[in-house]
């Protein structure tokens, strides 16, 4: 605590006393230069008390580091290991699981604890509901055999049926198609050929009938002939201009009209048979797709009903459940245990078992295995075929090597309901080949071996700081401390490796205080790094704890971290911060 420099009370009455004398009978021209001595001698007092508040803090501060304990830096070897806790399990464990849908009942059951072989009768459930099933599905698939092939016959008669309208629609076109070719290259040409014999015959006639008509006339004009000879011939001959007139016009009406409406008749009888074959063809079709889809439903019923009957038959064996491996028959209790299970879940004879539940496991105990959950942060140090020192519950003194064997590829949430932030991997580690009596269910500890460091460079983890992403440690030569930036190697729970930064026999502090974390720059302004698992939040360039530390009214600036049960190590992890450094099992 800052203390401030008084004068005595005997003291200051008299300077009291003698600026009031002096207030009262000097004039008033002095009293401005009165003044200015009494504010000079203010400022002398407080300066003289903060020199002297700063010599306590220095005094205290230099004690403070006085009982810092020093650690030279020699090379070490370390190992570096992954602590967990978990269980035993057998590797190979089948589990005897009801498959017989709904609820059954449990008329015989093994006793537990009985040693079985490959094969012998575990559990039989009541089958009589099912074999009533059987026996009414039995008789639905009767009926549904007959309305089969029956829909079969259906479909036979209406193809036939389908390919005899199609005949008939064929023959109808080719008959059309003759009709007008007869037409074309027959009717019509020899049409054509009257007529045009028709205008050649009236042509014929027309120049004789003239000729006669022009003799007839002379000899009318000599009196040779009578006059009704004469009008004869003149009718004769105007009749065959008549029929000349008339055969062309009919060789007109025949090519204008008569032959274009028996074509174009002749041709839509052609085009409407085509049409009504296409009609016959689609309708033909559609009939006959119903009758494909009613054989398609009937079959689909057929199988659904022998599916179903199949299914029925598969749960009417599967009441019997026969042992598929040999084992010692446990019978199931459960996620929580055997005291979770109500008086009417339990595995006994009488009881009522529901579909996909577990009944039996039946352990091989000549193969166990350990799993443990690991945190996220540390996942990236784990990898297939690490090795593994197991200790199990019950049995000190003893050990079990194992590997790794096994790393969940997602976070396991089955306890996220307690801590939601919490992501754990389940990992497991098969043991060796032991005698030992090992059981499934105790607890294990195990120490995975992520590496062995050599004869390094190693300091406490206690002693490296980090700040804006760089580590720091602090050193000392010639009792002066200056933080010094290193590069961390690899990290255990004890040691952190030097790759840069020291070499051998250079001393640095086991602790620091808030003076040494100021001597550390600022890292220049950039943009703020991203959160990493495992890692606690920086505020200004110090870890979150000091932060927190340094708001509180009852801090004390310059007071030492090692009183500090856990401190953040070069790993980013907190580790037990000691006074001392760890002892080593390498020599330095």
């Amino acid at each position: 605590m800052a203390t401030t420099l008084s004068s005595s009370p005997g003291e200051s009455s008299r300077r009291a006393s003698a600026i009031a004398l002096t207030d009262t009978f000097q004039p008033r021209a002095r009293t401005g230069r009165v003044k200015l001595w009494v504010a000079v001698i203010v400022v002398t007092v407080s300066l003289a008390g903060g020199l002297a508040w700063a010599a306590v803090r220095w005094s205290r501060a230099a004690q403070q580091l006085a009982n810092i304990d020093v650690f030279t830096v020699v090379p070490r070897t370390f190992m570096v290991s992954l602590e967990e806790k978990g269980e035993l399990k057998a590797s190979n464990s089948t589990d005897i699981i009801c498959e017989v849908e709904g609820r059954s009942t449990i008329i015989y059951l093994i006793p537990e604890g009985t040693a079985v072989k490959e094969g012998d009768l575990l559990v039989e459930l009541a089958s009589d509901q099912i074999e009533d099933r059987i026996r009414q599905d039995e008789l639905k698939e009767t009926n549904s055999i007959t309305a089969y092939e029956a829909a079969q016959t259906e479909l036979e008669i209406q193809r036939d049926k389908n390919a005899s309208d199609i005949r008939k629609a064929d023959l109808k076109i080719e008959l059309n198609r003759l009709a007008l070719e007869k037409y074309e290259k027959g009717d019509w040409e020899q049409a054509l050929k009257d007529a045009q014999i028709d205008i050649q015959q009236a042509t014929i006639n027309l120049k004789r009938r003239t000729e006669e008509f022009q003799a007839d006339k002379e000899l009318r004009a000599k009196n040779f002939i009578t006059k009704t000879e004469y009008d004869e011939s003149y009718f004769n001959f105007k009749r065959s201009e008549w029929e000349l007139e008339k055969a062309n016009k009919a060789l007109e009406v025949l090519e204008t009209y008569t032959h274009v409406a028996d074509s174009r008749q002749r041709e839509s009888d052609l085009e409407e048979a085509i049409k009504e074959r296409e009609r016959i063809v689609k309708n033909a079709d559609a009939e006959e797709l119903k009758k494909v889809r009613s054989l398609e439903g009937k079959k689909k019923e057929l199988d659904l009903i022998q599916d179903q009957l199949a299914k029925l038959r598969t749960q009417k064996e599967k009441c019997r459940i026969y042992a598929p491996t040999q084992g010692f028959v446990v019978y199931y209790a459960g996620r929580g245990g055997r005291r979770f299970f109500m008086s009417g879940d339990q595995i006994k004879e009488g009881a009522t078992v529901h579909e996909r539940q577990t009944l039996l496991s039946l352990p091989d105990t000549s193969e166990m295995m350990a799993t443990v959950r690991v945190h996220e942060a540390k996942t990236d140090k784990l990898h297939i075929g690490q090795p593994v020192v197991v200790k199990v519950e019950g049995m000190p003194g003893q050990q079990f090597a194992g590997k790794v064997s096994k790393i969940a590829v997602l976070a396991d949430s089955q306890n996220r309901w307690l801590n939601p932030d919490l992501k754990e991997y389940e990992t497991e580690i098969t043991l060796d080949p032991t005698d030992a009596p090992l059981k499934p269910g105790v607890t294990a500890y195990c120490q995975i071996l992520v590496e062995n460091v050599d004869d390094k460079l190693a300091v406490p983890v206690q002693a490296v700081y980090a700040k804006s992403g760089q580590r720091y440690v602090f050193r000392e030569a010639a009792r002066e401390v200056k933080p010094v930036a290193v590069t961390i190697g690899a990290v255990g729970t004890e040691w952190a490796e030097i790759t840069d930064g020291l070499t051998g026999g250079e001393q640095i502090l086991l602790a620091f205080t808030d003076q040494h974390k100021r001597l550390i720059p600022d890292a220049p302004p950039g943009p703020p790094r991203p959160y990493r698992a495992g890692m606690s939040q920086r505020v200004q360039g110090r870890p979150a704890a000091d932060a927190m530390r340094a708001k509180s009214p009852s801090d004390k600036p310059d007071t030492p971290r090692p009183s500090s049960p856990h401190s953040r190590g070069a790993d980013g992890y907190s580790h037990a911060r000691t006074r001392t450094p760890p002892k080593s099992t390498s020599t330095p």
